[in-house]
Order: C-alpha cells, then structure tokens, then sequence
C-alpha cells in the first residue's frame, strides 16, 4: 500500500509504504563493546571516574556515598559558545551515569530521574542568561547517531534564536489553532488515545504513541500533557518521564532484537513569547536504522513504511 500522509507536528509530506521495509539490508551487528565498552570504568574515557582532571568543573553535581553518580560540565568543544559571532550560547554534557557500560537499555529508574533532575537544574540555569532564546536538549546513542564517546551522556544547548525546525513546529500549530480552535497537541492526545492502536502508554502526564506520519522510519514520540515547561515540573514528571523510559528502552531492545543506536530531542517551549495556547513540550526518539536516499534528499519527500500500529502493540506497556 503506498498513500500520502503529513506529520501533524511538523507538517511534513510523508509517503507511506509499506512495502519499503521487505528491502534486504546488510545484517551485520552494530558493536557496542568497541574499546572495551563493556567495562564499568575505562582509563581511556574521560568521563569515567578518576578522569575528573580531563573536565572542568561540574555545573551540577549528585553524589552518592561521597562519590559522584552523575554530573554535567561544559563541552571541551562546544558547537557555540559565548564569543561566537552571530550565534552565542553555551554549550554542556549531561554524563548521565558514572556506568561506562550503562545505557538506556540498562539504566535504573533512579539513575533516569537523576538525568531529569539535570536537565531542569541546567534548564534554569542557561536560560536566565540574558539574549538566550532557546534550549535545545538531545542525545546520541552510539556512533551511528552521532556520539563520539560510548560513555552514556546526553547534551544541553544554549543559543540566541530559535531553531527553523521549531519555528516550523509553532507555525504548524498555530495554524491548526486559527483554523479550528483547538490546541493541536491536545488534538493529537485525545485522539491518539481513542483511537487507541498507535498508543505505546498513556500516563497522568505524559502519552506515547508512534506518529501516523514521521519522516523517521520507526519514531516513537512522548508530549507533555500540560502547559508546563520543563523547569515547571515537580516530581510527579520525573517520577512519570523515568518510568516511560525505563520501560520503553527495554521493550524497544527487545523489539530490536539488541540495542540501536538512537536519537532523543526534547522540544522546549522558546523562552520569550507565549506558546502555551499552542505548544507542549514534546520528545522526539529516532532510531537511525535507515538513511535518507537520494528521494528524499532531492525533493524533501520522505518515505516511510514502519506500520505505526504493529510498531505500537510490539512496545505497549499500559
């Protein structure tokens, strides 16, 4: 079946094939255990505990039986920084555990809370510098996605502007609030949930479902129920947000067959103007077993045949 389809939050053209995902591909193994990867504590990584000298000084710090379990500290080689021309801001790495040998599929609830914890302290902190318009966090996992270093980190982005593809986000929403009056994200929660097949988990705060349409073979997306920005929120997220992705990075190694090298963005409402009447903030997660083809390149067409409803049942946990 081949049909058109656009993304509800990007606008996107899609084209959806189902037919796309019976292609053969090569069957070799992403290998993890590169430079002894499997190990708690590595020499060479300068990450792990005893390389604190090969970092600045923590902006944030926990610690546990007088040993630190997670920290955050500036990029030794930031995309911007303060002096850049044009574009300033700062740029810092979230190290998520002490663990080198820790990810998202073996990471414990508190050790996700913990990253949570981070992430609003550093929120609060880089957005109160003056002429910050936004904050962009993400993370690669493993060097398909991006990740020059195996030791599980995610990173934090301050800057002067507002990214297009959240101006793209804004715009597709406003629209939709002009046109029928109506909140999109909240559109797209109620109708996830009665539609009920492409729900991965529908939480008090959070809900997780894979997109009808995505440019992103495989997508798995998680909005913000309430006006909240992430610095606005108490336990209660934490707690919740801890436990999707406890749950959720199990079942999708298992629905993998092992761990994939994948991409979280979390998109933050923009820090000056008023969104609340048209954003939420979302979670976009990206595994990265497909590249875009010379299609997609040349007419920023994309083509997806991930079936979101099979997808759906195979990662429910509700």
């Amino acid at each position: 079946m081949k049909e058109m389809r656009r993304d509800q939050i990007t606008g996107d053209l899609i084209i959806y094939s189902s037919y796309r995902n019976k292609r053969p591909h090569d069957t070799v193994k992403i290998n993890k255990k590169e430079e002894d990867e499997g190990k708690i504590n590595s020499d060479k990584c300068p990450f792990c505990r005893g390389n604190e000298h090969l970092n600045d000084i923590p902006t944030y710090l926990i610690e546990e039986d007088g040993e630190w379990i997670a920290k955050s500290v500036k990029n030794k080689f930031p995309i911007i920084d303060l002096e850049t021309e044009h574009i300033f801001g700062e740029h810092e790495v979230v190290v998520e555990t002490y663990r080198h040998n820790g990810s998202y599929y073996n990471m414990s609830l508190q050790e996700f809370s913990n990253v949570f914890d981070m992430y609003i302290d550093r929120y609060k902190g880089l957005s109160s510098r003056s002429g910050i318009e936004y904050i962009n966090i993400f993370k690669n996992s493993l060097r398909d996605a991006g990740a020059s270093l195996m030791h599980p980190h995610s990173q934090i982005v301050s800057f002067n502007l507002i990214p297009a593809e959240i101006i793209k986000e804004l715009k597709v929403a406003r629209s939709y609030m002009e046109h029928h009056h109506e909140n999109l994200y909240d559109h797209i929660v109620e109708s996830e949930i009665s539609h009920a097949k492409r729900l991965v988990y529908n939480g008090e705060k959070f809900l997780v479902f894979i997109p009808q349409a995505t440019r992103y073979n495989g997508e798995i997306r998680i909005i913000c129920k309430e006006e909240k920005k992430i610095d606005q929120w108490s336990q209660d997220e934490i707690g919740e947000i801890s436990y999707i992705y406890k749950k959720l990075f199990k079942k999708w190694e298992e629905y993998n067959d092992g761990e994939i090298a994948f991409n979280v963005i979390i998109h933050t409402y923009p820090l000056s103007g008023d969104y609340d009447d048209v954003f939420r903030t979302h979670f976009h997660i990206i595994p990265r077993k497909f590249n875009f083809g010379g299609f997609e390149l040349s007419t920023n067409l994309f083509v997806c045949g991930t079936d979101p409803e099979e997808l759906a049942a195979s990662l429910r946990f509700y």
